[in-house]
């Protein structure tokens, strides 16, 4: 039975979901482009066929993900593909409702002292990032389904469930290897229970597609993903033609900003410099946390890292709400009083920047959000903003804690 909170929440996304698949299906774009890619690479594997570097649906339908991930959506693929897809719609839809719930939870609670529930927020948290939903829906990404479970195993790491913690971990890894920048935190904090099961369950994940496709084409297999990666991962930094996929990392805006001017053609150098940078900035902050013994640091860093993700790596617009966490935080302290009051007009912008692109409202102004990046822009000023609010109210506790915390 439905608890009374969020019971409207779900009641209203739930017929929202069902009104927008029937209109999908009315005019003819229940297409679920990305599921497609996931269903023809399952289909490959079923029959045999290469599972990389040939497109399984559109021309750009290229299969980038670990085997594992074709072997689960082999299963998909012995279905006929209305039903999967509507499968997949309502996976998408259920990710997004529970994982709304559970990440509302876990900012009042672990962020903002146990704040008291309220629709208001819930819904507001829910508009700002609803441009991103009805892409992740009408695609049919697993982006919310991974953000649901890096949250799940969240959950259990702080109830003392280090393994089941883990195991989780590692299944996401395994689904998008970019979430491996959460393996170091492990190291730093000091979770090594933890860490040995994601590491056993992304082996485990490597080493069972051999048991249908025998040893030897199994390591091809993931050679071949491993090139694709590569390939896929090659220009890092927008540089001016149609393809906006590098748009909205961090990388493009800081060389649109200030590097340009110091080398006017970006090289791959200068991304990885910056991705270092930012490693090392996240670890001096992580260590910061521990030599002030910061209660319940922990969860911080890590949906820190998971919001980073599509701000460092070259990914579509409907990653960025890996980043939904960071929008509660701020929704959350606007609503239903702005604290610090200032805040408004800082958050108010920046959360436009995030999820205002709606084209069908903007019109020829959407594409100039887009060519510039804003997107990005917004998640990235979203979550430092959110670093700083933190930190700031999060003093030491002044008495000994548990620094894995």
């Amino acid at each position: 039975m439905l608890r009374p909170y969020p019971r409207l929440f779900t009641a209203v996304f739930g017929l929202i979901a069902l009104l927008l698949f029937v209109v999908e299906q009315i005019n003819g774009r229940f297409w679920l482009n990305d599921l497609r890619v996931y269903y023809g690479a399952g289909e490959a594997l079923l029959n045999g066929a290469p599972l990389y570097g040939v497109a399984h649906s559109l021309d750009s339908g290229v299969f980038k993900y670990a085997p594992m991930l074709a072997l689960v959506y082999a299963l998909f693929a012995l279905l006929p593909y209305s039903v999967a897809a509507s499968i997949q719609y309502l996976l998408i839809t259920l990710a997004f409702i529970d994982g709304m719930r559970r990440i509302d939870r876990l900012v009042r609670k672990e962020w903002l002292g146990g704040k008291s529930e309220g629709y208001l927020p819930l819904f507001v948290i829910a508009l700002a990032c609803v441009v991103h939903l009805h892409r992740e829906l009408h695609l049919g990404n697993i982006n919310m389904m991974l953000l649901w479970l890096m949250v799940v195993a969240l959950e259990q790491l702080l109830s003392g469930r280090e393994i089941r913690g883990g195991l989780l971990l590692g299944a996401a890894i395994l689904a998008k290897p970019h979430f491996v920048v959460l393996l170091p935190l492990l190291v730093l904090r000091g979770r090594w229970k933890s860490l040995s099961a994601s590491v056993a369950a992304i082996g485990a994940g490597l080493v069972l597609p051999a048991v249908f496709l025998g040893w030897s084409e199994n390591i091809q297999v993931h050679a071949a993903w491993l090139g694709e990666m590569a390939k896929h991962n090659a220009s890092l930094i927008y540089t001016g033609n149609d393809d906006y996929r590098a748009v909205n990392t961090v990388y493009s805006f800081v060389h649109r900003a200030a590097l340009k001017y110091i080398a006017p053609t970006p090289s791959v150098v200068e991304a990885y410099a910056l991705l270092a940078l930012i490693a090392g900035a996240f670890a001096v902050f992580v260590l910061w946390n521990k030599r002030r013994r910061i209660a319940n640091a922990f969860p911080f860093e890590y949906l820190l890292l998971v919001a980073l993700v599509p701000n460092i790596t070259l990914t579509d617009t409907e990653h960025f709400l890996l980043a939904v966490p960071f929008v509660a935080y701020i929704i959350h302290r606007l609503v239903p009083t702005a604290d610090p009051r200032w805040l408004v007009f800082l958050a108010i912008p920046l959360l436009f920047m995030y999820g205002g692109n709606f084209e069908d409202a903007l019109g020829d102004f959407s594409d100039v959000l887009i060519h510039h990046g804003v997107l990005g822009i917004g998640s990235f000023g979203l979550i430092t903003l959110s670093v700083f609010l933190w930190s700031r109210s999060n003093q030491p506790t002044g008495s000994v804690s548990n620094p894995n915390t």
